[in-house]
């Protein structure tokens, strides 16, 4: 009777500790909260001046076993539970009801999981995990300089114009492909090596892409498309740069410039975006970053204008 009294009031303690381990808030996947603390601390002054991850909460998907599914936000080091919301099952930002630009990131366990798909290991993983942390969090910092705001409204617009269907029409064109490759290559041999012989072998391949576009489209077309394709490129490709800028300092390895195949849709101004990111931030007395998402500039506004005398 004594041993079977034992056995219950066991049970009953192991219950109670899932309850509370369960239901408790902090206690979210400690690996996570690891992997968040160490992108906390990247310096970023060396290439972004003013963008630092961690003045941004973070909102962290918490699965839970006896009940839904939740949100845990994280900041200055404290848990905060949030109820009734949706739990977000990738990395993203958003802005929340009081206006701050916040992190929604998964879990670091499961983003490994789906990370195994690539054939990433674990540490490849995690590193990878921090990376797009920085990727994310430097679009919280977009929305900071006020181009949040920009991005959704243009998109909005774009979405109703006719511009997607040029988008469609020039990923399926071959010639397009072809022009679209070469300039990568240009500004990759600019990155590479910054000199003013593969300087003009970019404008020039820069200017065959256009006359190729105003030859087989309507003017205002080709002016649509260009300014969607700019927006994309001053979004997602200075958030590609950081992320690469992580990858490379987490993994100590060198920058990769490669560019394997044309990425049909928006993915192929990530790419392009980085490479003209990095090509601008090797120039010293060159300041481009001040008010880059202030103003309505684009790349272009410095990258043709490059003084080599």
């Amino acid at each position: 009777m004594k041993r079977f009294k034992g056995i219950l009031w066991m049970a009953i303690g192991v219950i109670l500790i899932g309850i509370f381990y369960i239901n408790h808030a902090p206690i979210v996947d400690a690996h996570t909260i690891d992997l968040i603390d160490k992108a906390h601390k990247i310096n970023f002054d060396k290439y972004w001046s003013g963008f630092n991850i961690n003045i941004y909460p973070v909102e962290i998907y918490k699965k839970n076993i006896l009940k839904k599914d939740s949100i845990v936000r994280y900041y200055n080091d404290k848990f905060y539970e949030i109820k009734d919301k949706k739990p977000i099952y990738a990395l993203s930002m958003d802005i929340d009801e009081s206006g701050q630009a916040i992190l929604l990131v998964t879990n670091a366990r499961d983003f490994r999981s789906l990370s195994d798909v690539g054939n990433f290991n674990s540490s490849s993983a995690d590193i990878y995990y921090q990376a797009l942390i920085a990727h994310e969090a430097f679009h919280c910092f977009q929305a900071d300089q006020g181009f949040y705001d920009v991005f959704s409204k243009e998109i909005t617009i774009y979405e109703k114009s006719n511009v997607l269907t040029t988008s469609r029409k020039l990923d399926e064109n071959p010639e397009y492909q072809k022009l679209w490759m070469d300039e990568m290559e240009k500004l990759i041999d600019c990155a590479k090596e910054d000199n003013i012989q593969n300087y003009h072998a970019y404008l020039n391949s820069y200017q065959n892409r256009l006359d190729f576009l105003y030859n087989n489209f309507k003017e205002e077309d080709v002016i649509e498309y260009l300014k969607y394709s700019n927006l994309y490129e001053k979004a997602e490709g200075t958030a590609k740069y950081i992320e690469n800028i992580t990858l490379s300092m987490l993994s100590d390895k060198d920058l990769e410039f490669d560019i394997i195949s044309y990425g049909k849709g928006t993915s192929k101004y990530y790419d392009s975006g980085f490479l003209k990111t990095y090509i601008l931030n090797k120039k010293d007395d060159l300041d481009w970053k001040t008010d880059f998402f202030k103003t309505d500039k684009i790349f272009e506004d410095y990258l043709l204008v490059i003084d080599y005398q």
